[in-house]
């Protein structure tokens, strides 16, 4: 009887949402989403890029239910999740590290060009990161030295409003365990309104060194440059643009919009045994930014023109940033069981030196011909020295996974933070200190009753700093930290080997102690009320054949439970209404076809609900939904070329805004981009 060969029957895994892919979001642990009892998303750098996606505020909106809060003032980086809105409630990090943002201000990192992933945690994340992520927390991670394989790209894309790019990476061995990376993007353009033009720079250089496999190093240097367009926004009458602004800048001719940051890491992996790892970093952050110009425009309907008042001049706020976090995870059996645990330590002190002015000033110009005129020409009120603030950091946190059996498993985190601040008044001389502390904690259970199917449920606490603490006025170092808890549960599974992905969630937030003025005495603060959140998000990814479709949504109910404020000169419960930015529907959508060989089609739908601009519920800026599109042909083996429509519509749209001007979205362009890899 003959003899048959043997044959081998494989199955190719989908490219759907990575719900086994490790994730440093939701625990150092490298706990997949899957193992994680809690929301977590994982934006692939490939999906950043088959989308054409240009910077990373819109790549970090493509996880379920994070909506942009950004402005130039605020360094264009600011989201809003789960009800609540801002850089001391929705954390943001690079490689595992935040920026503390002095002034509130997150600018970096903005290019989408060397990311390798986006990781979003939802809900409580102090136990983590320590306070100021009660809505949550975004990590952006970057890529690193290949340390086997070389590979080069070279990026060129040209759009609308002669809008420009320039990119290159390169990355490989160098031989004798070490390997390098460098990624360089520059982009440019004038820009859909007067005198708007911006260019941006960003450059990240790596050199690992694999002394054996147990250790190795990786010394990493980042740069960023940003000078975005001077627009602060388009004067509204009527809850819209007064028809024909809509292009205008009403900003001074000699404003200026600057941010600077630089980031140098050294990262140790090190495994002295096969059952213990040992992780540290060593960093220095550095970040700079001005500002000159004029913030606020009001339309007058009598005489048809703008009236432009708080002339703004910050002509030095450099912020230096440094520290070490070390963490040992060990892996071991507990009475028998399966179980993870780490422990570990981070140390840190940062220094802002702030130069500011007092706002002030008024000038009025034409509605539709403005003239921009300077800013000496209605404000005398030049930059001074303010203050000086050192503020230091030490923080010890726990992390235990234990495998109770094959289906059920526990997640627990302990993390306890101190905080002081030193503030010197530069005018007074009056130094003034503060200490804060607080400490969080996170339970959850995952049940897996089938294999591929994960049930789960967490219990967390966080804590929310009252203001940025890297920047807090004397008159606030004296509040502690606002409680936050939630209590979230949660269904993940993966079906048809991986192609077919979905998640949903739903919980309840709950932060208490608000910052607000006094009633009996305006010029003073104080902690009181609550802010609660209740909400749904699911997420669904698929590949079937020559079709792939990512979609994702968020229905949330926030509101203020308990919030008596200042309105008007009087006191006013704000009980039931929604806190200002934060929309209460969102959803992406993300379909895909490839149509033919070396051709795809793609589309691409974002919705942002309705948000008010106020806490009083008195203004709101419209939902909005913008559609974009494109199509992509390899052309040859290393040359990829991309021809996209953004905004299809031109849909007129306000990402950000206040009761009397909103800042507008970009209308319609039209890219072409080339890349080349080799």
């Amino acid at each position: 009887m003959p003899t048959l060969e043997a044959i081998t029957v494989t199955e190719e895994r989908g490219v759907a949402t990575p719900l086994v892919q490790k994730s440093t979001a939701g625990s150092r642990l490298e706990l997949t989403p899957f193992e994680t009892p809690a929301s977590l998303a994982i934006v692939t750098g490939e999906l950043i890029r088959a989308l054409g996606t240009t910077s990373v505020i819109d790549a970090k909106t493509l996880a379920p239910g994070m909506s942009s809060a950004n402005s130039p003032g605020n360094g264009g980086n600011v989201l809003s999740a789960r009800g609540f809105t801002g850089v001391n409630s929705v954390k943001q990090l690079y490689n595992g590290l935040e920026l503390s943002n002095a002034g509130g201000v997150v600018s970096f990192p903005f290019d989408p060009w060397n990311v390798e992933r986006i990781e979003a945690l939802y809900g409580p994340a102090s136990v983590l990161y320590g306070a100021g992520s009660i809505g949550g927390a975004v990590n952006v991670v970057s890529k690193r030295p290949n340390p086997t394989q070389s590979s080069h790209e070279v990026g060129l894309g040209l759009g609308g409003d002669n809008a420009w790019h320039r990119a290159l990476s390169s990355t490989g061995p160098l031989g004798n365990g070490f390997s390098y990376r460098v990624d360089l993007s520059h982009r440019s353009s004038d820009n859909w309104v007067d005198r708007g033009e911006s260019e941006t720079l960003a450059a990240s250089a790596s050199l690992r060194y694999d002394v054996s496999p147990q250790l190795n190093f990786i010394l990493a240097a980042d740069y960023g440059r940003q000078k975005p367009m001077h627009y602060l926004g388009t004067p509204v009458f009527n809850g819209a643009p007064v028809p024909g602004t809509e292009t205008r800048n009403y900003n001074i001719a000699d404003s200026d919009l600057y941010f600077q940051d630089r980031w140098v890491t050294l990262d140790t992996q090190w495994q002295p045994w096969s059952d213990v790892s040992v992780h540290n970093t060593l960093y220095s952050l550095e970040h700079n930014r001005r500002y000159r110009d004029v913030t606020v425009f009001t339309y007058l309907p009598a005489t048809s023109a703008v009236r432009r008042t708080s002339y703004r001049d910050i002509s030095y706020s450099r912020q230096t940033q440094e520290g070490i976090n070390t963490y040992a995870k060990f892996q071991g059996r507990l009475g028998g069981m399966k179980n993870q645990f780490l422990a570990g330590v981070q140390l840190e002190r940062s220094y802002y030196d702030r130069f500011d002015n007092n706002r002030g000033g008024s000038s009025t110009v034409d509605a539709l011909n403005p003239v921009p005129g300077r800013y000496r020409d209605a404000w005398q009120g030049e930059s001074i020295p303010m203050y000086f603030l050192d503020l230091e950091r030490t923080g010890i946190f726990f992390e235990n996974h234990l495998t109770l059996s094959e289906r059920w498993s526990v997640v627990a985190g302990l993390r306890h933070d101190r905080y002081s601040t030193e503030r010197e008044d530069r005018q007074s001389s009056k130094i003034t200190n503060g200490k804060v502390s607080g400490t969080s904690a996170s339970l959850g259970v995952v049940f897996n009753p089938v294999p591929d199917v994960a049930l789960y449920g967490q219990v967390a606490t966080a804590q929310d700093p009252v203001t940025s603490l890297a920047s807090i006025g004397a008159n606030q170092q004296g509040f502690g930290l606002s409680a936050g808890r939630q209590v979230e549960v949660g269904l993940k599974q993966s079906l048809w080997g991986g192609r077919f992905d979905w998640t949903l969630a739903a919980y309840h937030l709950v932060k208490k102690d608000l910052l607000t003025t006094n009633l009996a005495n305006p010029t003073l603060q104080e902690q009181v009320g609550q802010q609660s959140s209740r909400g749904i998000e699911a997420s669904a990814s698929t590949r079937l054949g020559k079709w792939r479709l990512e979609i994702n949504g968020t229905l949330l109910d926030p509101k203020f439970d308990d919030f008596t404020a200042q309105v008007g000169g009087g006191a006013r419960q704000l009980a039931g209404n929604v806190p200002m930015t934060v929309p209460k529907r969102s959803a992406n959508l993300a379909a895909f076809w490839n149509f033919a060989p070396d051709w795809s089609a793609r589309t691409a739908l974002q919705y942002v609900g309705q948000r008010y601009v106020n806490n009083t519920n008195t203004a709101s800026l419209p939902s909005y939904t913008v559609v974009n599109a494109g199509i992509n042909w390899r052309a040859t083996k290393g040359m990829t070329l991309d021809l996209r429509l953004d905004n299809v519509f031109d849909k007129s749209y306000a990402t950000q805004g206040s009761e009397v001007q909103w800042i507008l979205g970009r209308p319609r362009t039209l890219w072409l981009t080339g890349v080349y890899a080799f």
